[in-house]
């Protein structure tokens, strides 16, 4: 195993993580798990800047955007990109976030350089032990949380996200202005969230959608 700096040890300690759970050994270079990256933040009490978007082309599935984070007066600040030449998956807009945030909370803790985040590169995945192939399972719901319900029925089924997400890219295709988006936005805050926890890969798609429409609004197109 690749030495990992003691502060993001102790990190681990805090939060019951091993380093066994949260890293691994990509040919001499510790890789840590996005999700465990994201509960050292938490635990860390680390805030983020909403995201200063550099490049958003959701037809080339080419994003870039800036974000700052906060720990106490320490402020760091990195840029995420997702690109068809450096991201297999459909989701750029989620990517690009998952890399600056993750590059920004390395950077707050001290240890960029030292270790690095599994999305910066598909090399590190295709390199993650099985045994860490998921989240820890402590932090995961035992069963998917329920929508709460709003003014359209939701079919409580076996399906319920995936219907509940098809449901709401078609309300979010019919819309024409931005502030219909905004106000979508507000409206489903809770359910997002909830989604979010769940499934983050259905998570991803309802957000790029939303971002692409977001895109073509602002634009002027139909």
């Amino acid at each position: 195993m690749a030495n990992l700096p003691n502060e993001l040890i102790e990190i681990f300690k805090a939060i019951g993580l091993t380093k066994d759970q949260a890293t691994w050994d990509c040919h001499g270079t510790p890789v840590a798990l996005h999700k465990a990256l994201e509960q050292v933040a938490a635990y860390k009490g680390i805030t983020f800047d909403p995201p200063v978007m550099i490049e958003a082309n959701a037809d080339k599935k080419t994003v870039v955007m800036q974000v700052s984070g906060r720990l106490g007066d320490k402020v760091e600040w990195s840029v995420g990109e997702a690109a068809p030449y450096n991201n297999k998956n459909s989701y750029p807009y989620a990517m690009a976030e998952k890399r600056a945030k993750d590059r920004v909370i390395l950077k707050l803790i001290g240890v960029a350089g030292f270790v690095y985040s599994e999305d910066e590169a598909d090399d590190f995945k295709q390199t993650r032990p099985e045994h860490i192939s998921v989240a820890p399972a402590k932090q995961e719901p035992a069963a998917p949380s329920k929508p709460a319900p709003t003014v359209d029925d939701i079919p409580f089924d076996d399906d319920l996200w995936r219907q509940w997400v098809d449901q709401e890219k078609k309300k979010i295709s019919g819309f024409t202005k931005a502030y219909q988006l905004m106000g979508w936005g507000k409206n489903t805050k809770t359910q997002r969230e909830e989604l979010q926890e769940y499934d983050r890969e259905l998570y991803a798609e309802l957000k790029d959608f939303y971002a692409a429409k977001y895109e073509t609004v602002n634009n002027g197109e139909r």
